[in-house]
């Protein structure tokens, strides 16, 4: 059964994602609509970038993307259609797709002329859908438009470090208000080398000696620091919302010391 996933940065309950996916079912039968993330904040091209970044690999071959984020015909926007490791990507020209793949895996990219077709207030991902119907049923990404590599690119914010600190950013917070970092497990190893350390959450004043396996190794209340299943650091409070408690965002930055 095909597969198509949705990130928008509509509200989960807005009547406009119904329609969405009644439209889906009427286009093209027997396919499975996963929605991966809404309400994730207007226009949060970072905060879709990691949704989509840390779900694709999981899905089957063939799985298509719908990303409606900061997606919407304004007369200069252009749309894309990638196709990445048998998989297909459906989204706007405005730098999301090169937060998720590395410049290697962004070979096959179609833009695609959404806006000029769109004679009405259609929204994107209304014309996202169409395509994705398409493409299911066996048209070639290459006869919606034109091969590019000319596309928006960003840059992801990575941690900065030397041989006695890692210093990172705050960069997604899930639903419980755990707050996960852009420090791997990997980088901490590397500049840990078996040393002590201390992590400094924001400018809480809280300070973190151990790296926990799990967020019920503290007593409830306390600050955890994990490394989760992505291999993020993650701080967390053991029954409690850090995120809004403590006012995090993703300009708060996580320091790690270490010590010989």
């Amino acid at each position: 059964m095909p597969v198509i996933t949705l990130i928008s940065d509509r509200s989960a309950d807005d009547f406009f994602l119904g329609r969405l996916r009644g439209k889906i079912l009427t286009a093209c039968k027997d396919v499975n609509i996963i929605d991966l993330a809404h309400n994730i904040g207007h226009h949060s091209i970072s905060r879709a970038a990691f949704i989509l970044k840390n779900s694709w690999r999981d899905f089957p071959d063939k799985t298509i993307h719908l990303i409606g984020v900061d997606s919407e015909c304004n007369g200069k926007r252009k749309h894309l259609i990638a196709e990445i490791n048998n998989q297909y990507f459906i989204a706007a020209d405005n730098g999301l797709l090169s937060l998720v793949f590395e410049p290697s895996e962004l070979k096959k990219i179609i833009k695609i002329e959404l806006c000029k077709a769109n004679i009405k207030m259609t929204p994107a991902l209304f014309l996202f859908a169409d395509a994705a119907c398409e493409i299911i049923k066996g048209k070639k990404i290459e006869a919606f438009g034109k091969v590019s590599s000319d596309i928006k690119r960003m840059l992801a914010i990575k941690p900065v470090f030397d041989t006695a600190y890692i210093l990172g950013n705050l960069v997604y917070t899930d639903s419980y208000g755990n707050a996960v970092s852009n420090i791997s497990f990997d980088l901490f190893q590397e500049v840990a080398a078996g040393r002590s350390y201390k992590i400094f959450a924001g400018s809480s004043g809280y300070i973190i000696n151990t790296i926990s396996l799990r967020y019920q190794d503290v007593e409830e209340g306390d600050l955890a620091a994990v490394f989760n299943s992505l291999g993020l650091l993650e701080i967390a409070m053991n029954k409690g919302d850090l995120a809004n408690l403590l006012n995090f965002d993703n300009n708060t930055k996580i320091r790690i010391e270490f010590y010989d």
